[in-house]
């Protein structure tokens, strides 16, 4: 039996592919045999990172957003193979607000990135995952701000939380299809943004930790690769979850 955590074969797009979890999350699958199409707004990042993977990719360089991005992203994907995978991690989260202080403004510019646009890639990417025959996975990047009430995050924590109800719908939807969604909810993860705060504020790093049952911070690779677990084989009969990976801090809180 071949090994159903392998993603031989199979291609994946990754958006917000250029740093932190996108990046980690695209070396995994090409370390896992897969195929990968590299979504994100540098050019320069994006280069990077494709000519460090082992196995095949392309790079759309484009904001998410940008309702032209998903559909070249399926037409890079089609150049691989047939589309499995989309993994919707491009994500932003530029307000830090009161949710009184928080403008219509900053709203609809974290609601168009963080949920819109990866709606706009469902679309796009689950039509040809069952034209082709095979199935195929979607994996939304959620967060544990979709459980807690993280203060001065209020658009950001909707966003989030509405992912994980985009995350049921589809699964609903289309898992008779052979297609199955899942959410990853991470805790704090030390991509390079959070890395560089805590360098610079070393008492929000003991605050961070002090929240884990497990009594550090994330890494990125703890994050990418149960992401590749929900591309594989093995989650065959896994949709309409999301999966916690927080270290315990919502189990300690």
């Amino acid at each position: 039996m071949a090994n159903p955590f392998r993603l031989d074969g199979r291609v994946v797009i990754v958006t917000g592919a250029s740093r932190g979890i996108g990046k980690g999350t695209a070396i995994a699958v090409s370390e896992s045999g897969g195929s990968v199409v590299l979504v994100a707004r540098s050019a320069d990042d994006l280069a990077a990172v494709a000519a460090s993977l082992p196995g095949p990719s392309r790079v759309v360089v484009g904001a998410v957003e940008d309702p032209e991005v998903p559909a070249r992203a399926v037409a890079a994907a089609a150049e691989l193979g047939d589309i499995w995978g989309l993994v919707n991690n491009a994500g932003i989260s530029p307000a830090y607000s009161p949710t009184v202080d928080t403008t219509d403004e900053q709203w609809d510019e974290i609601l168009r990135v963080n949920l819109r646009a990866a709606a706009a890639f469902a679309r796009a990417a689950i039509p040809a995952m069952i034209a082709a025959g095979k199935g195929g996975r979607v994996v939304n990047l959620s967060s544990i701000a979709a459980f807690a009430g993280l203060p001065n995050l209020v658009a950001y924590n909707a966003t989030k939380a509405g992912l994980d109800a985009m995350t049921r719908t589809m699964a609903v939807e289309y898992g008779r299809q052979g297609v199955c969604v899942n959410s990853i909810a991470p805790g704090t993860i030390t991509t390079e943004m959070v890395q560089q705060l805590m360098d610079t504020n070393p008492v929000l790093a003991e605050k961070f930790v002090a929240k884990t049952a497990i009594g550090r911070v994330g890494t990125v690779d703890e994050t990418a690769w149960p992401i590749v677990f929900l591309l594989s084989d093995a989650a065959g009969f896994m949709t309409g979850q999301v999966m916690l990976i927080d270290g315990g801090r919502l189990a300690a809180a």
